[in-house]
């Protein structure tokens, strides 16, 4: 189940349920990203989809804003993964590239790697 939410403060209501949570924002909140965190149970969906589509300083504030976003995932050890959710068959990218493109927002390849395996294993 995806759960879309307009931000992390928002998504603070589904920390006890196992969904995924695709945010609108990723504005940062320290706290919010905390709580979730500490239940081990909310996936954040990281769609960089929004990253392909965008161009110029909208693309580069997305990037700031997805790396601040992942950096805080981390220290919390929030669950994260990455997706491409373009309808568009020539935006669609492979496993490589998604992992490319999470490199590029701050993280290291096995954790890239990581961020692609949390769809296989999360169940419902």
């Amino acid at each position: 189940m995806i759960s879309k939410c307009e931000d992390v403060r928002q998504a603070v209501n589904f920390k006890n349920k196992k969904t995924f949570i695709l945010l609108n924002d990723y504005k940062f909140d320290d706290g919010a990203i905390k709580v979730i965190a500490e239940k081990k149970k909310a996936c954040f969906l990281i769609d960089v989809s929004r990253i392909i589509k965008s161009t110029g300083t909208r693309r580069a504030v997305e990037i700031s804003m997805l790396r601040n976003f992942l950096r805080l995932c981390i220290k919390h050890g929030a669950i994260y993964a990455l997706v491409n959710l373009s309808e568009r068959e020539e935006d669609k990218r492979t496993d490589d590239e998604l992992i490319h493109i999470g490199m590029l927002l701050g993280l290291s390849r096995g954790q890239g790697k990581k961020a692609l395996q949390i769809l296989e294993g999360y169940d419902e």
